[in-house]
């Protein structure tokens, strides 16, 4: 099907991911959090997916009513392609948006088969068979600088260094809104100009010096340019595993199997990285102190493991990462999961089948710095803390995928955790073993890792 554009706050990235995993399920290509990397800018990637769309899907929650990109991309949307709203929390929609038809998913939590969800993808569906709204053409002389470039819009305006190398000439009549002339622009309340230049200037960690921009008030940071960092002083250490196949899951004859870690099968990962530890305090910290992350509630410091956050704060810590540093971080896959603990081996435990094994056994959690690896370098996999995993829980492996995605289409409240703890015995450090928590749940003895894409040169 034609490729969707998912427009969204920061904030509500959680929902954002179940809504685009369960659309891409059905059959929608969907562009969402694209991670912009080092020397790209939000007119070279963001833009151009926008233009590219056939549909806009716009999340509306009560801070993304309030998100100028996400207005930006909304207007855009409904003047380049075609916009369908949701609402996602009760909220007062901006009102140049009030009178559009808006699919109802508050509280809607990844099951497919609820009627509103079928009614939204029926809507899509429709929204595929209409024609894309005619863009009008570009003056000739406001091509210059940027010839794909579509016409500037009354929100979203062009970064203030382009703008200030090719002028543009006044606009001719139009029956809609007239672009503003360079002297409306100055005057405009519209932060993107200022935000978008203070980012090139100060990078991303200058979003919240910011603020004095909008009277003291913190401006959302959302989208924008990322400046390359040479070294990452935030990011874990990562090991880079080679892509491979690998059999997951247990066989019929392995001691303190249970039935949802089968049937085995075959499963095929391109390369991937995986930090080397699970996320520690000191990383977490880290987001706590860039205003994104909140406190966590379990006990520790240092490079211990963080615990005590559940699968929505890890999916927070990993989204700001992936902002602060330029590089993509998520939360690993099932599949990507138990192929870094298995670490080439076929036994229960990447050590052999015999328990315990080195530095798995103790009364408490332990320090990540201190914990032996297995051959692909990765620490604490099997024992230390449970770590969350992407995937929606499902009972057993008949119908996931075979090439390392998370599965999306299950009990998306109760996602998968895997690995055993401090608190866990022979059965739970298994390679194979699975387990499902609630998602707002917060243990002492639960933590999480996060993986990124390979970089290639």
């Amino acid at each position: 099907m034609a490729s969707v554009f998912l427009s969204y706050s920061r904030a509500d990235r959680p929902t954002a991911q179940i809504i685009a995993q369960a659309l891409e399920t059905e059959g929608f290509t969907v562009w969402w959090d694209k991670i912009l990397r080092a020397g790209q800018t939000y007119d070279e990637v963001t833009e151009t997916m926008l233009r590219e769309s056939h549909i806009v899907i716009v999340l509306w929650s009560q801070t993304s009513v309030k998100s100028t990109w996400v207005r930006a991309e909304a207007t855009q949307g409904q003047r380049n392609c075609v916009l369908v709203p949701a609402m996602i929390e009760d909220a007062e929609r901006p009102i140049m948006f009030e009178l559009m038809q808006t699919a109802d998913l508050i509280g809607w939590d990844g099951d497919r088969g609820d009627e509103r969800w079928a009614r939204f993808v029926d809507d899509l569906k429709g929204a595929l068979e209409k024609p894309k709204p005619a863009v009008a053409a570009t003056p000739e002389s406001e091509s210059q600088s940027a010839p794909e470039a579509p016409p500037p819009q009354p929100v979203a305006q062009a970064p203030a260094a382009t703008a200030a190398a090719a002028p543009t000439p006044a606009p001719a009549p139009a029956p809609t809104a007239p672009p503003p002339s360079d002297a409306q622009e100055k005057k405009s309340s519209s932060p993107l100009p200022m935000i978008i230049g203070g980012v090139a200037v100060l990078g991303i960690g200058g979003w919240f010096g910011l603020q004095a921009l909008q009277g003291g008030e913190a401006i959302e940071p959302e989208r924008g340019e990322i400046i390359e960092q040479p070294v990452c002083d935030i990011c874990p250490d990562m090991a880079d595993l080679d892509g491979g196949t690998f059999t997951m899951g247990s066989p019929d004859s392995e001691a303190n199997r249970t039935g949802n870690e089968g049937p085995q099968r075959e499963v095929t990962l391109p390369a991937f990285s995986i930090s080397k530890t699970e996320v520690t305090w000191a990383q977490w910290q880290m987001c706590v102190d860039a205003g994104v992350c909140g406190a966590a509630q379990g006990q520790g410091e240092g490079s211990f493991p963080v615990t005590g956050v559940n699968w929505d704060d890890a999916f927070a810590y990993a989204s700001w990462l992936s902002e602060a540093s330029g590089r993509s971080y998520r939360l690993p896959t099932e599949a990507e999961w138990e192929y870094a603990a298995r670490a080439g081996t076929e036994t229960a435990y990447w050590w052999g089948a015999t328990y315990p094994g080195p530095g798995v056994v103790n009364s408490s959690v332990r320090d990540t710095s201190g914990l032996p690896e297995n051959a692909f370098g990765v620490s604490g996999i099997l024992g230390n803390v449970r770590e969350w995993v992407a995937d929606c829980y499902v009972n057993n492996y008949s119908d996931a995928p075979t090439d390392g995605r998370a599965v999306t289409a299950g009990d998306c409240g109760r996602p998968v955790v895997r690995g055993g703890s401090y608190k866990t015995g022979a059965a739970e450090h298994r390679a194979a073993a699975r387990a499902r928590y609630r998602r707002n749940t917060k243990d002492r003895a639960l933590g999480f890792r996060v993986v990124a894409d390979q970089v290639t040169d």
